[in-house]
């Protein structure tokens, strides 16, 4: 039977993800606080994080199973399958990120367990992001999030690198708030409301004023430092280049797509009467998002500077997904996203897996002759690979024509060459690493020999390669959520989203 959204039980249903997650950060705190004196207090605490992370999700599943089709107007939290599918993705890449650093932090010698109580706090935010109706709300999950990754950003604190990098992303993280804040006043300002519902309400009445403008865009900018989007995205390469490696895969997957479930619900419920107004201010935005990631990447040394530049482009793939202003566009988003963030994820993983110190000196130099000695991990590292850059028959590629769809629908064949175009350029970051781990000798014998990933991240990288390929060759499960999501977004918004 549905629940009541409008009741106080009915919020605490509505929210019983963010509330499992919740109990479960006071619960490893606890234990911590009991001992965190070494290796195995650590490892206890990431135990427990993945417990916590699938209590979550067992909660959303059953949240979304009794969930009202039409909690009504004025509501702060949305039950709607957008919703769910956005949580249902940020818990999916903060397990990965979990498995990931288990064994990592211990390698490098960060065993202290808060590291996990960090990561699951963001995850709180993230999943507030996504269930979000109201801006107040977005605000708060927003800077639940920010907060816990500015010291994830800089946990190594043994290496100045770090500590730049979480600096760095403090300063335009208060930045990026500051713009966001602004445009949440200056909505509320227009319309005398911070619910979305509303806002959109009002919009559909007329053309909005110079204050709702100026709001929409304050809004688009704060989002373009959120989702690292050029002319936005100049803390993104320093900052990914320094954090922890797992760090790293978690800020470009899960922080990412918050971010973008986000922005997808304030453009197309709040603005979705001023589609027109937004819809070229993010076509600019994709567009040279697509161009500067890509060829920027094509200089790069560093494999994991390289993979930091193409988390640019690919946001920029993104917000082509979200221009068309249609069901379609959201759809392939939500695709894009899943796609992103398993593939991006098990890079990651294996990147750490690959070089030690925080892997800034990677270089297709280290990782010559890679097959021979491993080859399951020179395997996984270029079908991850092959998916970033679309390839056929991985979920890179099924994700990137479900963008094109979209666009060609929506009647731009421009900025559809752009995204071909661009995913042409990749090639020639991504194949070069592919061609030094199969067809060049090792710099010198035996000398992958230390190059293994712990028992939990050959775990989250099999799950994600085996995630590619069979969503590669058959997309049609995560195709009908995906519609789903987004047609639950439409009709959520009480309105006919604005075509071109």
């Amino acid at each position: 039977m549905p629940f009541d959204p409008s009741t106080p039980a009915g919020v605490m249903l509505a929210l019983l993800p963010e509330v499992i997650l919740s109990v479960a950060v006071l619960v490893i705190l606890v234990v911590i606080s009991w001992r965190h004196a070494g290796p195995v207090d650590s490892r206890r605490a990431g135990w427990l994080a993945l417990v916590g992370l699938g209590g979550a999700a067992l909660a959303l599943w059953w949240t979304a199973a009794h969930a009202p089709e039409d909690p009504g107007i004025g509501q702060m939290i949305a039950t709607d399958a957008y919703r769910f599918a956005g949580s249902g993705l940020i818990l999916l890449m903060a397990a990965g990120s979990v498995l990931g650093a288990l064994g990592y932090l211990e390698r490098e010698h960060l065993v202290a367990p808060e590291f996990y109580v960090l990561l699951l706090l963001a995850a709180v935010g993230m999943l507030f992001m996504a269930s979000a109706e109201d801006l107040i709300v977005l605000f708060l999950g927003l800077e639940t999030m920010s907060v816990a990754v500015y010291v994830l950003a800089g946990y190594n604190r043994g290496s100045a690198y770090s500590a730049e990098a979480a600096l760095k992303y403090f300063l335009i993280g208060a930045f990026a708030s500051g713009f966001l804040l602004y445009g949440i006043a200056l909505a509320y300002g227009a319309t005398g409301s911070t619910n979305l519902l509303l806002i959109g309400a009002q919009f559909s009445q007329g053309q909005l004023g110079l204050m709702a403008r100026l709001g929409l865009g304050l809004l688009l900018i704060g989002f373009g430092f959120k989702i690292a989007a050029v002319p936005f995205h100049m803390w993104a390469p320093d900052v990914y280049d320094g954090a922890p490696t797992p760090v790293t895969g978690y800020m470009a997957t899960a922080v990412k797509t918050a971010a973008f479930i986000a922005l997808g619900r304030v453009l197309y419920t709040g603005f979705q009467a001023a589609t027109l107004d937004w819809r070229p201010i993010v076509m600019g935005i994709a567009t040279l998002s697509m161009v500067l990631g890509n060829l920027v990447a094509l200089s790069q040394g560093s494999l994991k500077r390289m993979l930091a530049y193409s988390s640019i482009a690919h946001a920029g793939y993104l917000l082509a997904a979200l221009w068309p202003g249609s069901p379609l566009g959201i759809s392939a988003l939500v695709f894009y996203l899943l796609g992103y963030g398993v593939t991006s994820i098990a890079a990651f993983t294996i990147l750490g897996g690959l070089g030690r110190g925080g892997e800034r000196d990677v270089t297709l130099a280290e990782i010559t002759g890679l097959a021979e000695t491993r080859p399951w991990l020179a395997f996984g590292f270029a079908a991850c690979l092959l998916s970033l850059l679309g390839f056929p028959g991985t979920i890179g590629f099924m994700g990137k024509w479900y963008i094109l769809a979209a666009i060609v629908g929506s009647g731009s064949p421009l900025l559809a060459v752009v995204v071909v175009l661009a995913s042409l350029v990749s090639a020639g970051y991504y194949l070069p690493v592919i061609m030094a781990m199969y067809m060049r000798p090792a710099r010198a014998p035996l000398v992958h020999w230390d190059r293994i990933l712990s028992g939990t991240a050959r775990l989250a990288v099999a799950v994600a390669v085996l995630a590619i390929l069979l969503f590669g060759m058959w997309p049609a499960g995560p195709l009908r959520l995906t519609d789903r999501a987004a047609g639950s977004l439409v009709q959520s918004s009480g309105q006919v989203i604005l075509g071109p």
